[in-house]
């Protein structure tokens, strides 16, 4: 494996400076044991001292939602059912490394993430609120909405939900983890989707400088590994 490509000031990034975090999404195909298993290998290798694993399974309920037309209680059900199954690979796997291997890598389902992340609690809120107030970032948010899903299309209010998942996971991808006394800034993922190219301009300030002034300063090292 290796970075396809590199968001961030790539005169500041060599291997082994930051923590790393992975993203893993459950409706993406790529997160094969196999592929889960080189994903894992190539973070620890690279990583400074620890690595995340973030499930994202909760937030998955918004898509199931929408998608499969099924109440919201039914759709969360799922998407935790299908993030329990990926926990349990992700261990199998874990259990084959070293117990020094083992020791550096720590798993968290969503809602563990939203309750323990200081940056979460902080910061989503604001970014739900700039949704609501901002008409220009909610009309770019939604364009990306829209950008994201290419095999079918849907009315305006179903845009409106499915925009959440987004807003769910900015804090993430804009400002990176902190959790139990660690900060995690090197985000990785196997495949570049839209969101990281717009939460980039935010952080570089080209877009919505007003709203980059009101986050965090420590702005996440995002990568497309594969």
């Amino acid at each position: 494996m290796k970075i396809r490509k590199l968001f961030g000031n790539k005169r500041n990034f060599f291997p082994q400076k930051f923590n790393i975090y992975l993203g893993i999404s459950l409706g993406n195909k790529w997160f094969t044991k196999e592929n889960l298993e080189q994903y894992l290998k190539w973070a620890l290798a690279n990583t400074k001292d620890k690595v995340l694993v973030l499930i994202a399974d909760k937030i998955q309920a918004i898509n199931y939602e929408i998608r499969d037309k099924r109440s919201y209680e039914a759709s969360l059900k799922k998407s935790q059912r299908r993030g329990k199954e990926i926990k349990e690979e992700i261990n199998s796997i874990i259990n084959k490394f070293s117990s020094e291997e083992q020791e550096k890598i720590v798993i968290l389902d969503w809602e563990t993430y939203e309750k323990k992340d200081s940056f979460y609690k902080e910061y989503t809120p604001l970014i739900y609120k700039e949704f609501e107030t901002n008409l220009h970032f909610k009309e770019e948010v939604l364009e990306l909405t829209k950008k994201s899903i290419k095999d079918r299309e849907f009315g305006e209010n179903k845009y409106l939900k499915l925009a959440n998942y987004f807003l769910e996971e900015f804090t993430s991808l804009y400002s990176g983890i902190f959790y139990e006394g660690i900060y995690y800034g090197f985000y990785i993922y196997p495949k570049k989707f839209l969101s990281l190219d717009f939460i980039y301009e935010i952080q570089s300030k080209r877009i919505f400088p007003e709203l980059s002034k009101k986050l965090t300063k420590e702005k996440v090292l995002m990568a497309v590994v594969n």
